[in-house]
């Protein structure tokens, strides 16, 4: 375990890079390698490895160039040369001549390695005469350097030529930041953690470390349940961090610092204002220290290059030079301008914060967009600055829902409780509205709870249907009344606002369906509710999201993925993307692959999964875990299961907006049951079994299945199966077949004598190709057909569907031992083993005994391949310099043990099973 308060950074996420720039060192083609990347990348800690790791292979010189050196000609290679006099130092040939005959004495006919760190520190003489040493085939060179300006004209020629091969070193991965993290803390970290805590540190791994000993100093990375989580809403800042950047800005002259700042303060800023405001020559001067870069979604806007730089510099900055810095922007921007919308968010943030009024309407607004783009805290902020009384009652849904995506459900219920009614317009009950059903899921409730909340809601729409209600707006110009809460006396609200506040009633009525498990009630409404077209881009998302997860769970899986696939599409691809629906479209758009048993497509959602600027780190580390770790699960894959869902659980039990703690506690302890976890599995059913009803009951059944089927694998008791078999016929009952199927699958594979004939009922019906797969696989088990269950195991593999292929190779192999069919047995013994290296952990079972006989030995096994491939006993005995009467002897054993009775049985088939024994 590295020291968490230590200055060490451990090396990960580089393995890939550093086998290459190896590989380029060595080769003869090219003379080494160029690495760059911004500081805090790993850079030196690269260099200091390679350094120690070709120790062997070559004679490595470790040079790390300073400063304060740039200016001393061959500064930076003064190790070189300690035996020069003065009269040495001024010729560069005499020079070049120590420098050779220092490495020569130390290589002793070995090759040399020079590797520079902070190359861009080099002097222009000592990066001459590296050139010269590389381009002679003297030494090797591995360089590493900022992306910045100076670096060496001759290595830089080097490298357009094709004598250096150019590596970029690039921020974390989501994979290999979790993966330090695990190493700092000695333990495993909730993913949504290690998220937030790389998105901090814009993935640079100093940073991260930096930010880390900082969370453990301050006590705000806490550890309930051997994982570690964060238990603040606002990361600390290391002071060192705070230094860096305090000694970065005031290295800039005063035009560069104006530039710093103004990026800083505004979080984005057009280059073409940004230059009108300061130079051409301070712009690009930031750029190349890399202290701001483009906008990767536009790149005629500046951004800082890492967000902490923006975070602390915004700090730094007086709040008289703030607010005399926003009145020169906003004079040649204009108010609010063309920006981005997180440049917006970001714009009444600055405005606050210099002590400006801001109207009220553009308050309330703006915390909706930063709800949108899951930006809480922002929203809080301007909710709280909210003064008109008329427009409390909004302000006080915004503050609660930014409350509910902070995990602050009791404070979140009670800012909800002070909404008053009397004020309340088509805006406001739409957003009460949806606000309470999702604190009736988050929370647990019965959810027959959403009742009365949508009875509310309708009554609402009713009465102002009942009422007089003013023309359909005329002019696009107008305020929009759907984005505008009614004020007191400004009479009833339009048809409009009210027919879109009812189009969100319609969806949210399917969503509580859906939750109630009545998702025959959902097609039947959204089917042709979809195709209308609505105004509302939010209605439209939440509408294709919602059915497709109806869809889904009644086995129309093909049809769902259709609208599942739209939903995602709508809420990321719009003019200004939606991050809070996104998350739920997306997690029901990979549920269903997963359920539908549609693997692959899954992985190549979840490694795709991209949320923008803004991220739920709830969702991240909870729903999104748990729905992973499901897809790792039902291939088989147990171990890397349970590693992701013991976070998930931790997450989950802070904030599980969704309601998946139930199915993902019966998730973890089938898995840990499967991996003979015994004590993990079993407190998981415990916590279970007290958990009070919640969330889509579908789900909740699913969880209790999977619990059932841990406890029948655990204690071999018909008990537990029995109850599976309960559960089916629940499934069956409601509709939910894809439920159903999924629950028969469990309770095959646990050897329940009927729920192969109830499962190739269910899979006629369900959609996919997994239920297709299925089908044929009960039917073959139905009828005890090996060579169907052969082809529905080969089937199964290609899904990547492990666990059933792995099960009816054996059931096969079960058929042609009752048939006395040595030969095919023994083929598939050779199939089985291969399926079973796929299941990480496996079920807790023996490896598969083929046909009984003891194994053969390694010099029979030997003899026995020689014989395959036609060498006579005499020819066998030749090669192994043995008698030809051993290898008769050994012979005979051979075939006693495979089942056979002459030589000509040992055919090419028995080959393959050979090997892999």
């Amino acid at each position: 375990m590295f020291s968490a308060l230590s200055g060490d950074v451990p090396l990960v996420g580089r393995k890939a890079l550093i086998t290459a720039i190896e590989q380029a060192v060595r080769e003869a083609d090219v003379y080494g390698a160029f690495v760059y990347g911004e500081i805090g990348t790993g850079k030196s800690a690269m260099a200091r490895h390679l350094h120690a790791r070709l120790q062997g292979e070559f004679v490595p010189f470790l040079l790390s160039p300073a400063s304060a050196l740039v200016t001393i000609p061959y500064g930076a290679l003064a190790p070189f040369l300690v035996e020069a006099s003065s009269a040495d130092m001024a010729s560069p040939l005499a020079v070049l001549r120590r420098v050779m005959a220092f490495l020569r004495t130390r290589a002793a006919g070995r090759r040399v390695l020079v590797l520079v760190d902070d190359a861009h520190l080099l002097d222009d003489d000592s990066s001459h005469l590296l050139a010269q040493l590389v381009t002679s085939r003297t030494i090797a060179l591995a360089a590493f350097a900022r992306p910045i300006t100076p670096v060496s004209d001759e290595l830089a020629s080097l490298c357009r030529d094709g004598l250096l091969e150019r590596f970029e070193v690039g921020p974390l991965g989501s994979a290999d930041a979790l993966d330090l993290c695990r190493q700092v803390l000695g333990g495993p970290i909730v993913r949504g953690a290690s998220e937030r805590l790389r998105d901090e540190a814009s993935g640079n791994p100093l940073f991260l470390k930096a930010i880390l000993d900082e969370a453990l100093a301050r006590g705000s990375l806490i550890r309930p349940d051997g994982v570690w989580t964060l238990d603040v809403e606002e990361v600390a800042l290391p002071a060192s961090l705070v230094d860096l950047v305090r000694s970065i800005a005031l290295g800039l002259n005063e035009i560069e610092r104006k530039a710093f700042d103004l990026v800083a303060l505004a979080g984005v800023v057009a280059f073409n204002d940004l230059v009108r405001l300061t130079s051409e020559g301070a712009v690009s001067s930031l750029l190349d220290e890399g202290l701001i870069r483009s906008v990767w979604e536009d790149p005629a806007y500046a951004t800082q290059a890492y967000s902490l730089y923006g975070r602390i510099g915004r700090s730094l900055v007086p709040v008289g030079r703030s607010s005399s810095l926003h009145d020169e922007l906003r004079s040649i921007v204009g108010p609010g301008g063309n920006l981005p919308a997180s440049a917006v968010i970001r714009d009444v943030l600055w405005r606050l914060d210099c002590g400006e009024q801001v109207p009220d309407e553009h308050l309330l607004q703006t915390a909706e967009s930063a709800l949108a783009g899951l930006d809480a805290r922002a929203a809080l902020r301007c909710v709280s600055a909210v003064r008109n009384e008329n427009l409390l009652g909004l302000a006080d849904i915004l503050r609660a829902s930014a409350l509910m995506e902070l995990g602050r459900t009791t404070e979140s219920r009670s800012a909800a409780d002070r909404c008053p009614e009397a004020t309340v317009g088509p805006k406001q009950v739409a957003a009460a509205g949806i606000l309470a059903v999702r604190q009736v899921v988050a929370d647990g409730e019965d959810p027959v709870a959403l009742t009365d909340v949508l009875d509310w809601w309708s009554s609402c729409i009713r009465s102002w249907k009942e009422g007089p209600l003013p023309a359909e707006r005329g002019s696009p110009a107008e305020e929009d009344p759907a984005l505008t809460p009614l004020r007191a006396g400004e009479g009833p609200p339009s048809a409009d606002a009210v027919r879109e506040c009812e189009h969100h009633l319609v969806v949210a009525r399917a969503f509580s369906w859906n939750i109630l498990g009545e998702y025959s009630r959902t097609v039947e409404v959204l089917a042709g509710f979809v195709t209308e077209g609505h105004a509302n881009h939010r209605v439209t998302v939440l509408a294709e999201a919602t059915l497709a997860e109806a869809l889904g769970a009644l086995g129309r899986g093909v049809e769902g993925r259709r609208h599942s696939l739209a939903a995602v599409a709508a809420a990321g691809r719009h003019q200004q993307p939606i991050p809070d629906l996104h998350r739920g479209a997306f997690l029901r758009h990979v549920s269903l692959l997963v359920h539908s048993g549609d693997f692959r497509a899954a992985e190549e959602a979840l490694a795709t999964y991209t949320p923008g600027e803004s991220r739920d780190y709830f969702f991240i580390g909870g729903g999104l875990a748990v729905v992973d770790a499901v897809l790792d699960a039902r291939r088989g894959f147990f171990r890397e299961a349970l590693a992701k869902l013991g976070p998930a659980l931790a997450s989950l039990r802070v904030s599980d907006q969704e309601a998946l703690l139930p199915y993902a506690l019966g998730v973890t302890a089938w898995t840990a049951a499967a991996l003979g976890e015994i004590s993990v599995s079993t407190q998981c059913s415990r916590e279970l079994a007290v958990l009070r009803h919640r969330g889509s009951r579908q789900y909740e059944l699913l969880g209790r299945a999977f619990d059932a089927a841990a406890r029948a694998l655990l204690r071999a008791d018909d008990a537990s199966v029995h109850t599976l078999s309960g559960l089916a016929l629940a499934a069956r009952r409601h509709g939910w077949s894809s439920a159903e199927k999924d629950i028969l699958e469990l309770a095959t594979a646990l050897g329940d004598d009927q729920a192969p004939h109830q499962l190739r009922d269910v899979t006629v019906a369900v959609e996919g190709m997994e239920a297709e797969v299925l089908h044929h696989y009960a039917s073959a088990l139905v009828r005890r057909d090996a060579k169907s269950l052969v082809i529905a195991g080969d089937r199964a593999e290609v899904l990547q569907k492990y666990l059933l292929a792995t099960d009816a190779c054996r059931r096969a192999m079960d058929v042609y031992g009752m048939q006395g069919d040595a030969r095919s047995k023994r083929v598939l013994a050779a199939v089985l083993r291969r399926r079973q290296s796929h299941i990480d952990g496996g079920l807790a079972e023996e490896a598969y005994d083929s046909d009984g006989t003891t194994p053969l030995t390694s010099r029979e096994k030997e003899i026995a391949l020689l014989a395959i491939r036609g060498l006579s006993n005499r020819e066998i005995a030749r090669a192994l310099t043995v008698s030809t009467r051993t290898v008769e002897g050994h012979l005979y054993r051979i075939y006693v043990k495979l089942g056979i009775s002459r030589r000509d049985e040992l055919t090419a088939e028995l080959e393959t099973v050979l090997r892999a024994t």
